[in-house]
């Protein structure tokens, strides 16, 4: 659109009638030599995949979002995070390649909530204009859902899950409708999925004696989880570069005593020796747990909820 509208004012101006098709043929020629430039550059490739005829860019924030859309979307597309698997959004700062990738994205995705709206600026500086925004958690803190701006890993919630996954839906149709029955199929039959993950999750908290189902973290990021299932959650701090004061150190020291929990968990993207340290003076083990997906760890949304759950199960027995 951009060459046409170029080609459109500069035979409309200064290029003569009589000359306008050599004129043409020159500056295609041109414009097709630069692409094959520009293509040339690996870099640039990987950021702009619709060069070569792939599937439709979409950009996320973190890597949980980028699955989800990737399950919706299918083959017709291809979901990237820019917050690399097991790193910290909450820390992340972005490169001049992440605003290359966000200008080539036809949909961007975030959560939304506190949590990753400090990219917000970034993203819509380097969006163009025909490109879809989704904010997937819109409306859940209104709502009253999960811990809203205190903790907004919605996505913790499985049946909130859904939610994100029909606000992508919807997104996808509206970047592009031509395939909007494919979006609307696979988004159908994901969230059946989902619906049973949160069967399976269920079953398998339920092995867990009801007086140790106390979730302990270093951060709070799973109290849509709790909400869910019935559990409570403590963490040491509200987020990650929080610092932890000595009072909550007792506070939590204290919780895991007096219930005499077998297991506090950790995420193992975060430093959170400060809860190992903890645990171990009161006598408990450190697990693991996933709030993203992250290097080494499970791949999927489901995978890392079914992990959790199990390490949960094992772990409080």
């Amino acid at each position: 659109m951009q060459v046409k509208s170029i080609f459109h004012s500069l035979l409309g101006g200064w290029v003569k009638p009589s000359t306008a098709p050599a004129f043409v043929v020159l500056m295609l020629f041109l414009v097709g030599a630069c692409v094959g430039a520009q293509s040339s550059d690996p870099d640039y490739d990987a950021l702009h995949p619709s060069l070569g005829g792939s599937p439709l860019s979409v950009i996320t924030t973190i890597p949980v979002l980028a699955d989800l859309a990737q399950n919706v979307g299918g083959d017709e597309v291809e979901a990237r995070s820019l917050v690399p698997p097991g790193a910290d959004v909450h820390s992340y700062q972005t490169t001049p390649k992440d605003s290359i990738a966000i200008a080539g994205a036809s949909l961007v995705v975030l959560n939304g909530a506190g949590l990753d709206d400090f990219l917000l600026p970034v993203l819509t500086g380097a969006m163009v204009d025909s490109a879809v925004l989704v904010v997937a958690s819109k409306d859940m803190v209104e709502q009253g859902l999960g811990d809203g701006l205190d903790d907004p890993h919605f996505w913790q919630d499985p049946l909130l899950a859904i939610r994100y996954v029909e606000r992508i839906r919807d997104g996808f149709i509206q970047a592009d409708p031509n395939n909007a029955a494919a979006y609307r199929e696979r988004a159908k039959k994901y969230v059946l999925r989902l619906r049973e993950l949160d069967r399976e999750i269920s079953d398998i908290l339920n092995q867990v004696p009801p007086e140790n189902r106390r979730l302990v973290t270093y951060h709070r990021a799973f109290s849509s989880l709790g909400r869910r299932f019935s559990w409570e959650t403590h963490a040491l701090v509200a987020g990650d570069g929080v610092a932890v004061t000595p009072s909550a150190i007792l506070q939590l020291s204290q919780i895991i005593q007096d219930n005499r929990l077998p297991a506090v968990f950790a995420e193992p993207q975060l430093s959170t020796s400060v809860l190992e340290t903890t645990a171990n003076e009161a006598h408990a083990s450190v697990a693991p747990i996933y709030v993203d997906l992250a290097t080494g760890g499970p791949v999927t949304y489901i995978d890392m909820m079914l992990f959790n759950a199990r390490s949960l199960a094992e772990n409080l027995r």
